[in-house]
């Protein structure tokens, strides 16, 4: 082994050569002629198993690497053509030969006249020889004594080629180490034919292609590519082919860089995001074309969208790049967030002028009595009229009744929680009318009407005597259990400072109804409030299912879309009760389009499952393991489990609803929100965005709302002993009759 004296410097450690690599080189030629046969080696068990095996020795940070170059210049039929030709006539004068030995000609006429003459007859399709006599027909294995693996058979592509092999060490006897170790691994060609290296030879030195009258050749073709092999040697598609494919799924090295299995280019047809408004952005695609491009898709192909995938993979960015997209083309929507983090980086995105007005933010994790929140009071009355009560009824039970996953199971519980619902929304419609919206009853006030009998008593004075019926002849029969089933969940909101604040204030500033009509930006963190978390999930998701429906009458031209995205959605799905899968089935006529995702859809509700895999328009998956990726791939034409479990990071299989189609799955290589949406990232803004929410939502100090609704000793005697004073100072004149209730 010689030492190259023309290094590169190397800055890595290098034992007591510091600063100085070493090469190795070898030339790998066919050790017989070329028209014997190398040993076409197995797919399985993959020979570039040991290639890789090889090159786990080389140490990347001590700079050690070792380069295996094959090239392939294909080779003309014709000139393959005559080469058969110039064997065959070779043969013919050695004569036909068996087990080693020649043979005499079959009639004497020379050695091994006749016999050849048939045999180029028959390779040449009686083009010569004919006339010559009628001989034996010969056999295939005598043509194949005399041409080898040039038989001309129709799918022998043939290839000059060229194989380099050159290694690097900082010390040269482990370069001649790693260089012997990929000579090892050719040895799975060998047959007929085998390769070794070109060079001389000297007793046990075999400086191979490192002598110095064939080092600059080598390099100059390592280097340029140059095609010019020290002799001609040509080799069959078949026999090479092993070593040109890509390591294949016998290939259980660690260190090989897999390609993640077969995906389809995309679609031609898909089009390219340049933050055009009207699209939903996918990430970077590669097309048929072989550009690399952003990727989206025509928001109206978009009805509903599924996101599956590991945790930190990727999913969320994605929504979050999509919501954001989506909110700047003045679309609506809608971000529920359990833990939070995709709402806080969102807010630096929509400080521009033309957002902040349109931005909601609904925090219910705050702990500081000085933040603000919004209030939503499912039981408000303002701006509507008695035949609407039942419309309250419903939501506000639904909702509590999903979150506590009663069904058909608790009838009694159902039927108190109908009735208290019912005789606090009369009441707030009282409040109204008498110009006291302050004064209205919240969610809170259900524990009073239900254990606070004087309390009860006073309301019921106040209100249509038809509703008093329950309260005094079918209440007191029910067993003291069944009110706690209805209170206890009740107390789970009390014992979160924020939801009180947020569910405690008499007059709504959060309308998802008027969200939708009016493309606000409504951004939703449901987490951090304890045992609360559910509930507030529940009844925000049951609000949003009953708003889309009561668009129902409204022209379809006259919707507003508003994508409604929902992260962590098995967290949701068991909050909901089964109201995701009542969106995906029922809102898409309103203009109301869910993006769902979550890391595990096999933990979903078997009707959220079916419901969302039945309708989404939009599918990505990123890594999973085996089940869930068995699951996916089913609904992924073409793609491998095994493709989705080794999807690394960011990386994407999507198929999507295009001009009415199905698209075939395709790659996407995810974009960070910070490098899409780089220009709008505004944080030195954010005091400019939180007063707008301050005014959008008229949000207040979360202390001074709990103050307000508790009353202290001085001043404030609370929210409900403030409707009970104002409903004793109500004259017999103000106290509406039976008749006014209803025509009301």
């Amino acid at each position: 082994m010689s030492i190259d004296l023309e290094k590169a410097p190397f800055t890595g450690e290098a034992g007591e050569d510091e600063g100085w690599l070493y090469v190795a080189r070898a030339e790998l030629v066919l050790a017989r002629p070329d028209h014997r046969q190398l040993t076409a080696a197995a797919l399985d068990p993959d020979p570039l198993q040991l290639m890789a095996s090889a090159c786990a020795h080389a140490d990347a940070e001590l700079g050690e690497e070792v380069q295996l170059v094959v090239d392939l210049v294909p080779v003309s039929g014709p000139r393959v053509a005559r080469r058969r030709r110039l064997l065959l006539r070779h043969a013919q004068q050695r004569g036909p030969s068996a087990f080693g030995e020649q043979l005499a000609s079959a009639d004497g006429a020379g050695p091994g006249g006749r016999w050849w003459s048939n045999a180029a007859g028959g390779l040449n399709a009686g083009g010569w020889g004919r006339g010559q006599g009628t001989g034996r027909v010969s056999r295939a294995s005598d043509l194949a004594a005399g041409v080898g693996k040039f038989l001309p058979v129709a799918d022998a592509q043939v290839f000059a080629v060229q194989v380099l092999l050159r290694a690097v060490a900082p010390h040269p006897a482990q370069a001649e180490g790693l260089l012997h170790r990929v000579m090892a691994v050719m040895d799975a060609w060998s047959g007929e034919n085998w390769w070794r290296p070109r060079g001389p030879r000297f007793g046990a030195w075999h400086p191979y292609s490192d002598v110095w009258w064939l080092r600059r050749s080598f390099d100059r073709r390592f280097e340029t590519g140059e095609f010019a092999p020290s002799r001609r040697q040509w080799v069959t598609g078949r026999e090479i082919a092993a070593l040109l494919k890509p390591p294949s799924v016998h290939c259980a090295a660690s260190n090989v860089v897999r390609t993640g299995g077969v995906v389809p280019a995309a679609p031609a047809q898909l089009p390219e995001w340049t933050g055009q408004p009207g699209v939903v952005p996918l990430g970077l695609v590669t097309g048929p074309d072989g550009r690399e491009r952003l990727g989206a898709v025509p928001q109206e192909d978009v009805l509903f969208g599924a996101g599956l995938g590991r945790s930190g993979f990727g999913k969320s960015e994605l929504a979050l790049l999509q919501a954001l997209t989506l909110a700047y083309g003045g679309f609506g929507v809608w971000f529920l967030d359990p833990h939070g983090a995709a709402v806080q980086r969102a807010l630096p995105y929509l400080t521009h002028p033309a957002l902040k007005d349109r931005v909601l933010l609904i925090d219910v994790s705050v702990k500081d009595p000085l933040a603000r929140i919004g209030a939503w009071n499912p039981l408000s009355m303002e701006g509507r009229e008695a035949h609407q009560v039942q419309e309250v009824v419903g939501a506000v039970v639904g909702g509590l009744a999903s979150a506590q996953g009663w069904g058909d199971r608790a009838p009694r519980a159902r039927a108190i929680l109908s009735h208290a619902v019912q005789v606090l929304a009369h009441l707030a419609l009282l409040m109204c009318e008498q110009g006291c919206p302050d004064l209205q009853p919240t969610l809170f006030s259900i524990t009073r009407l239900l254990t606070d009998e004087e309390w009860r008593t006073e309301i019921l004075k106040q209100l249509p005597k038809r509703l008093s019926r329950f309260w005094q002849q079918t209440f007191p029969q029910y067993e003291a259990g069944a009110v706690p089933v209805v209170t206890q969940m009740l107390e789970q909101l009390e014992t979160s400072d924020s939801l009180r604040a947020f569910l405690g204030q008499p007059r709504s500033t959060y309308d998802v109804r008027a969200a939708m009509d009016e493309n606000k930006i409504v951004l939703l963190r449901c987490s951090g409030s304890g045992s609360g978390d559910q509930i507030i999930t529940s009844l925000l998701l049951f609000d949003l299912f009953l708003a889309g429906l009561s668009r129902e009458g409204v022209e379809q031209e006259d919707l507003e879309t508003m994508f409604a995205f929902a992260d962590e959605l098995t967290a949701i799905d068991g909050a909901s009760r089964g109201y995701v899968a009542a969106i995906l089935e029922q809102l898409r006529k309103y203009e109301v389009r869910l993006m769902g995702l979550t890391q595990m859809v096999m933990r979903l509700s078997e009707e959220t499952r079916q419901a969302l895999m039945q309708n989404q328009s939009l599918l990505t998956a990123t890594g999973a393991d085996h089940n869930e990726a068995a699951f996916v791939a089913k609904r992924l034409d073409g793609i491998a489990p095994e493709v989705l479990e080794q999807l690394a990071k960011y990386q994407y299989v999507a198929s999507t609803m295009l001009d009415g189609e199905r698209t075939t799955p395709f790659r996407v290589r995810g974009v960070a929100v910070h490098q899409a949406l780089a220009d709008y990232y505004r944080p030195d803004l954010m005091p400019t965005l939180n007063e707008a929410i301050d005014r959008n939502l008229k949000r207040r100090p979360v202390g001074e709302v709990l103050r307000v609704l508790d009353g202290d000793e001085d001043q404030l005697p609370g929210l409900e002993n403030a409707i009970l004073t104002h409903l004793k100072n109500l004259t017999p004149t103000q106290t509406p009759t039976i008749e006014q209730s209803e025509v009301a």
